[in-house]
């Protein structure tokens, strides 16, 4: 017995003191930490952009990068709200009419290369954008529908002036998003010099053998990718990607800015570095341990539940602000009836699925009520949005009459409703795509329960972005769980809206629209009296309303978290939230004590 109890003794020291190098070896890791004395901020984000293309490429990811890689000829000011001049000394000098919009560059801007900037480079930049040939259909209408032309002043070579083609509501604010690119670098031979604006809007659009090779060259996806390619005005390029996991770019050497004070040109961190975290327990994980600078992706749990450490709130500031975006659940009203059917086609249809979303539910769930019910396509933070429309509730008896109605009933007695279609008898299952995460993941499955009370079969269907976003162009899916980025600024309903920008496979993926609400867009971007383009827009949303293209569900409150080491650690109301250029470290910073104790 005391052999037996002294190699049980044993096994059990032998256990401890193993778990015990364990556990030190843990706590090493935990403790090991980057130099935080280094002039590099590290930024998380939750996704890769689907390319950094200066106007292919479309994600929110994309323009966020942008801020520090490229620059415009104004800007929409992150306090006022106002937009101001950024490449031009001001605003435009507008006519008369509405329709001629003249700006000066300032002088001494140069290219990586020495180049100056001139107004051939806005020329130039603007071709790209409009004609047909550029793979940018989800934007180009936004510019199409506005620019007629630009035409260089004679006499100065900083000068030139935009015509429009109509009094246009966003005619003074154009090129505010339009990245301006560097003609003798992507236009060395001036193929586009024989490009004029009449052949690019002409009703058959002529093909040359130059132009052809020309834009395949130019929307080739190495352009999207290849840091080396990604060339732009901003204090910083792009230095390195590694798909999946980072972005670096860096600041440049010899760069035009330096002597701008704007906070969307003072450039005080050498590096900056866009970590991909797809997980939220990681990126929760990597603010306890200091691994990342600034966030404003976390999620809420994880950020509330870190607001109350306070080995955290000595390190960082955090908040929550409201923003223009919001989530929804897209709805395919133009299926091709073979690989997606007709689920989603009559209006009564849509209408129940916005009576069986429980939106209050997710918003108590997910965000732990850090959201606002979302009611139409325009942010209730707006002066255009339309206060006379009501929440949809959750009502499933009023879904269920809503589906009969429609003929979906369940005629086998299976808990799934059904429907004759094309002669055969087609059970209401259909795939909800989304792009891929747990919180995703967590609201798409309280989606699911909710549908199947009222004998609706959702299939969650996750996928990476750039998957879920082309499948949304080609109206791939039968419906799918997406979210749109806001501004403070007027967002043209063209992009989202218009007939045209589904039938070019633009951002309108669910088919919504038709003569009136096409009429209402027009109206809406063609009248520069606030009431009359209120108006509009208040009839637009009352009519998406009533469709129901979209179950709108939520806005969030933007998640900030910003590292102590550094000055400047302001938060905005408006998109991105935080400048990371203007992040300055401080002197001789401490650091934390690494009291990671829960």
């Amino acid at each position: 017995m005391g052999i037996l109890y002294l190699h049980a003794c044993k096994n059990t020291m032998t256990k401890q003191i193993i778990f015990f190098l364990l556990l030190l070896f843990s706590l090493n890791s935990c403790v090991e930490r980057r130099d935080l004395s280094i002039n590099t901020v590290v930024n998380h984000i939750t996704i890769q952009p689907d390319g950094l293309h200066p106007y292919n490429d479309n994600s929110s990811i994309r323009s966020f990068v942008f801020q520090y890689t490229q620059k415009t000829v104004t800007k929409l000011d992150l306090v006022s709200l106002e937009y101001i001049p950024q490449l031009a000394k001001e605003l435009p000098i507008i006519s008369e009419d509405g329709l001629a919009y003249t700006y000066e560059l300032h002088g001494g801007i140069s290219w990586d290369d020495g180049t100056p900037l001139t107004a051939e480079d806005v020329v130039f930049s603007t071709k790209v954008m409009l004609c047909p040939l550029t793979n940018n259909a989800q934007i180009r209408s936004n510019y199409t529908t506005v620019i007629k032309s630009v035409v260089v002043d004679k006499e100065n070579p900083l000068k030139f002036t935009m015509y429009a083609h109509d009094v246009n509501y966003t005619n003074a604010d154009i090129f505010s998003e339009l990245y301006i690119q560097q003609k003798s670098y992507w236009d060395p031979n001036g193929v586009l010099d024989n490009l004029s604006f009449e052949q690019i809007f002409a009703t058959k659009f002529k093909e040359t053998e130059a132009l052809l090779e020309w834009f395949n060259g130019y929307n080739d996806g190495d352009n999207s990718y290849k840091p080396h390619l990604l060339q732009g005005l901003g204090a910083y390029q792009v230095t390195e990607w590694v798909a999946g996991q980072y972005i670096i770019v860096e600041k440049k050497e010899k760069w035009w800015g330096v002597d701008d004070n704007s906070v969307y040109s003072i450039a005080y961190p050498d590096k900056i570095i866009f970590k991909i975290i797809t997980d939220d327990a990681a990126s929760y994980l990597a603010l306890k341990s200091e691994d990342i600078d600034v966030t404003t992706r976390i999620g809420t749990i994880k950020l509330m539940k870190l607001q109350e450490r306070e080995y955290f709130n000595e390190n960082y500031d955090s908040d929550f602000l409201n923003q223009y975006s919001f989530s929804y659940i897209g709805l395919n009203m133009k299926p091709d009836g073979i690989k997606h059917l007709p689920f989603f086609v009559d209006q009564k249809v849509r209408r129940a699925m916005a009576y069986l979303t429980p939106v209050d539910e997710i918003i108590e769930v997910i965000v732990h009520g850090k959201g606002s019910r979302q009611v139409s396509n325009i942010s209730s933070l707006k002066s255009t949005y339309n206060d006379t429309l009501k929440l949809i509730p959750l009502d499933i008896a009023k879904a269920n009459k809503l589906l009969a109605e429609a003929g979906w009933v369940d005629t086998d007695e299976d808990n799934i409703r059904d429907k004759m279609i094309n002669g055969v008898k087609t059970p209401f299952s259909f795939k909800l795509s989304y792009m891929s995460s747990p919180t995703s993941k967590e609201i798409v499955l309280m989606i699911k329960e909710s549908l199947y009370k009222a004998g609706i079969v959702a299939e969650p269907t996750p996928m990476d972005f750039t998957l879920f976003y082309k499948n949304a162009m080609d109206h791939n899916f039968d419906g799918m769980m997406g979210g749109w980025g806001g501004s403070a600024s007027y967002s043209n309903p063209m992009q989202l809206w218009h007939t045209t920008s589904w039938a070019t496979k633009g951002s309108n993926f669910c088919g919504f629209g038709d003569a009136e609400s096409d009429s209402l867009i027009t109206l809406a971007n063609r009248s520069i009296d606030f009431e009359k383009h209120k108006d509009a827009l208040w009839a637009l949303q009352a009519k998406i309303y009533k469709d129901q293209p979209y179950v709108f569900l939520y806005s969030t409150k933007r998640k900030f978290a910003i590292h102590k080491r550094f000055e400047n650690r302001k938060m905005y109301f408006e998109r991105p939230g935080v400048m990371l250029n203007n992040l300055q470290l401080l002197p001789n910073y401490g650091g934390s004590n690494l009291n990671f104790t829960e």
